[in-house]
């Protein structure tokens, strides 16, 4: 029998009922409003480092692989850092790492090519970029999967599915407003999002303190608990791990594929 998708009204209700959905929503939200905002901003100094579709298909194709690579060998050990430092600290490393290379990468591109190279700015952005990725597939998911073990069976079916509804497709939407309105606001005659760069790092870290302070919540779900499901679940961590990093990977080749068919058709029109 088909799963019923709840409805956006039906989310929030589910989210409502519960601090630690609540606060699941909220780490989704803040993980993909922080994509967003990196993520466009590094394609278009990517695009200007190199104008040309091969150039820039064959420095995506590297940048998959990197992702590919760093994310299988994070998860060799994914399980044993969750073991070791616990799940509320293994869970800030994300925000942690994003946070720290995502204010270099803006530093940079605020900084200027008269102080910063384009090409220094781009690889700080690329870093960020893999740091995304591979910190969302070996340990985020991970850990956000681990968050509903001590729910019911409710929350454990129900507020899933509202986490993912509200919480990705929102803040991928909510990251994807905000550049659009600063870009229309601050972009200036050329309109483009490297003027807002400024602006784009201050929504960012504003997301990564909300993001935080959403780890620490659920933090405290762990520290009333027993500690069995760090050891009990380390091979089932293992293997939701290694599936999405496949699956990732598969998915951003198959993205990258269909944008250059794309552009060869258009090419050829």
């Amino acid at each position: 029998k088909p799963k019923k998708k709840l409805t956006l009204k039906e989310s929030a209700k589910e989210l409502m009922a519960s601090r630690e959905l609540k606060a699941m929503a909220m780490m989704v939200f803040c993980y993909n409003v922080c994509v967003e905002l990196t993520e466009v901003l590094w394609k278009a100094l990517l695009r200007k480092t190199y104008p040309t579709k091969s150039s820039y298909m064959a420095y995506m194709a590297r940048f998959s692989q990197t992702v590919g690579w760093v994310a299988f060998f994070l998860q060799l050990v994914a399980s044993e850092i969750i073991n070791v430092f616990g799940w509320k600290w293994t869970a800030m490393i994300p925000p942690v790492t994003m946070g720290v290379l995502a204010v270099a990468f803006f530093a940079a591109i605020i900084a200027g090519e008269e102080h910063i190279p384009l090409a220094q700015a781009l690889l700080i952005g690329t870093v960020q970029n893999v740091a995304n990725k591979v910190t969302k597939y070996s340990l985020f998911d991970p850990c956000k999967e681990m968050a509903y073990i001590p729910l019911g069976p409710d929350a454990k079916v129900k507020g899933k599915a509202a986490v993912d509804v509200l919480g990705a497709r929102l803040g991928r939407s909510m990251g994807s407003a905000t550049q659009q309105l600063l870009v229309f606001l601050v972009g200036g005659a050329s309109g483009s999002i490297l003027n807002c760069a400024p602006y784009l790092g201050t929504c960012y870290v504003a997301a990564i303190a909300v993001w935080s302070n959403a780890v620490s919540v659920l933090g405290k779900l762990f520290d009333t608990t027993d500690d069995s499901p760090k050891v009990d679940n380390t091979q089932k961590l293992e293997k939701i791990g290694e599936a999405i990093t496949i699956i990732k990977s598969i998915e951003d080749a198959k993205r990258e594929k269909k944008k250059k068919n794309s552009g060869q058709s258009e090419a050829g029109k």
